[in-house]
């Protein structure tokens, strides 16, 4: 059984309207133990968790296609590459232990919770389209901003230019400079608060844990890395989590 908080999540996504191009709810569909939602718990240790509220949400796109979801593998923290990167030391299991963000405090989830259709996820193809789709969008932020209610996190990660650019539809005053879906949109603001609910919370963008030794150099000072490495993109997690009020324990 999924934790409490988790399960009403996942109630509450069964209950939404998700249609569109490529489009594939999770509804009906097993699940992993150690996933991103709705692929999984969003929990880093899995089903034996609880949510850690106050913490951190770390923000993806979307699950992946139809075709390579295989709840059969249980755990993608071993595999996948946002988790273990293309190289040793990269992805979130390399980077966020240099940081104050521990991974078990974190919820994963998505910006569009579903699966979609194809073998690409190629932003232009897929990501646009749904960012243009009023409906499909409506539902999205809206299921965001439960999840939000539920976690109350003071840090939100938001990987990639994918992500960044569905912040930028739910909170366009604070975060219009990240909706040309590019990491120079990220770079116009890498960091700043949003009110949510009468809390603040810091909201920041790396680009995405599966192609960090490509991208991450791609960024501007003084959050640029070195040629593989990911040192500038972690001292700016180091900032957003101070600013957050988020210590190492």
């Amino acid at each position: 059984m999924p934790p409490a908080g988790i399960d009403e999540l996942r109630k509450k996504l069964d209950a939404l309207d998700l249609k569109g191009k490529n489009v594939v709810p999770f509804k009906g569909l097993p699940v992993m133990e150690k996933a991103f939602f709705p692929g999984g718990n969003g929990l880093y240790l899995g089903s034996s968790a609880n949510i850690t509220i106050g913490k951190t949400l770390i923000l993806g796109s979307n699950f992946g296609c139809v075709k390579d979801f295989d709840p059969r593998k249980k755990d993608e923290t071993v595999c996948s590459k946002t988790w273990v990167g293309r190289k040793p030391g990269f992805g979130l299991k390399g980077m966020l232990p240099r940081t104050p963000i521990r991974l078990e405090e974190c919820f994963f989830t998505n910006a569009w919770p579903f699966l979609h259709e194809g073998g690409s996820n190629d932003a232009s193809k897929l990501i646009k389209p749904w960012l243009s789709d009023k409906n499909l969008m409506k539902e999205c932020t809206e299921f965001f901003t439960t999840t939000i209610s539920t976690v109350k996190p003071k840090l939100i990660v938001v990987l990639g230019t994918g992500a960044s650019a569905f912040i930028s539809k739910v909170w366009p005053h604070r975060f219009e400079e990240w909706g040309g879906c590019t990491i120079a949109s990220m770079d116009r603001k890498p960091m700043d608060f949003v009110d949510f609910e009468g809390e603040s919370i810091v909201c920041t963008a790396i680009t995405h844990p599966s192609a960090h030794d490509l991208n991450a150099k791609k960024r501007e000072d003084p959050y640029k890395s070195l040629p593989n490495s990911i040192d500038g993109e972690i001292s700016l997690l180091i900032k957003a989590a101070e600013e957050a009020g988020i210590a190492i324990s």
